[in-house]
């Protein structure tokens, strides 16, 4: 008989790592959600009667946590349940936080423990990014419920530290309740370190937005290194979508496969500037926009429209002008 009341390897899950910024700032963490439920048929006749006598000030405590229900929804739908005799009721259809949930915790009723009042909950876990969408896409995603996973960023490269190891357990029931013995105790995870920084992402995003939205882009990409190190602080990628809002939806910096292209303009002048070679002010001719090279005719993009002339070097950086770097050595 004792056997029957034992189930055995419940599993325990473990609480899942921070991800942290170069500057200490947590930028993801697991955040405990909750939905909360009654049981009609808990704590007998002296429950029901306390419940009656308490529903408009239980009603009204509910709609001052969850202001978009009012105090006759709520009253109608405690009502309907009573009459079901529900032993599992769903009291709010989405999950809560732990503050609403304390809240309502001490409501009349509500208060008291799961077998008297009959109110209890199902706990979740949720990734929470304080920073809202700010380097999320680098971040990653995870599934509703962090248990189940995570889809890609650094979420899912590091999952196996993230995700610590889940414990085991057995429930025996004694005396009407259910225990939890714990046979092996879960591995919290790991935090990990990475190295962007906070204040550096805002500004990049911000910059980036702003260009792209200035030339009407479909795409952007940056992504800021420290040349010392080859540590990344900032990676943003900006996509355009059909409402003409600009979100993280994919990791471009990091997925897409193509030629540096003009991004060697940059390491040139970079070179030419710190051997002092040239000035950000020396001026070059880009002519109309094609220019003979080895035998070879070198278009700037505007060709079509009669190039860019003569022009300085930071303008010639600015536009990326293909002749530009290649005369101005």
């Amino acid at each position: 008989v004792a056997d029957r009341f034992v189930k055995e390897e419940v599993p325990l899950i473990p609480n899942r790592g921070n991800i942290i910024s170069s500057d200490g700032q947590l930028m993801a963490s697991s955040l405990p959600e909750y939905k909360i439920y009654m049981d009609f048929k808990a704590g007998g006749e002296k429950k029901d009667t306390l419940l009656m006598r308490h529903l408009d000030s239980i009603c009204d405590g509910l709609h001052q946590i969850f202001p978009d229900k009012s105090k006759a929804e709520f009253k109608a739908h405690i009502l309907k349940g009573r009459k079901k005799g529900s032993r599992n009721y769903l009291l709010y259809p989405k999950r809560i936080s732990y503050i609403q949930y304390k809240e309502a915790k001490q409501l009349p009723v509500f208060n008291l423990s799961k077998y008297k009042g009959g109110f209890h909950e199902q706990t979740f876990n949720r990734r929470k990014k304080p920073f809202g969408s700010l380097a999320m896409r680098t971040l990653g995603d995870m599934y509703s419920d962090v248990t189940l996973g995570a889809k890609n960023g650094l979420e899912l490269q590091y999952d196996s530290i993230l995700k610590g190891k889940e414990g085991v357990s057995h429930r025996q029931k004694v005396m009407n309740k259910y225990l939890n013995i714990v046979d092996i105790p879960p591995v919290d995870g790991c935090d990990i370190i990475t190295t962007i920084d906070v204040g550096m992402q805002d500004i990049a995003e911000k910059a980036l937005l702003d260009q792209l939205k200035e030339i009407n882009g479909n795409v952007g990409v940056a992504i800021l290194m420290e040349v010392k190190t080859g540590e990344v602080k900032a990676i943003v990628n900006m996509t355009k979508g059909n409402d003409g809002i600009y979100r993280e939806v994919k990791n471009n910096a990091v997925s897409d496969m193509m030629e540096p292209g003009s991004t060697f303009k940059t390491a040139s002048i970079m070179v030419a500037l710190e051997d002092g070679y040239i000035t950000p002010d020396q001026e070059v001719d880009t002519k109309n926009g094609v220019y003979m090279m080895h035998g070879r005719p070198m278009k700037d993009h505007n060709w079509h429209r009669g190039g860019y002339g003569v022009i300085d070097v930071a303008k010639v950086l600015m536009v990326s002008s293909n002749i530009g770097v290649s005369r101005v050595f």
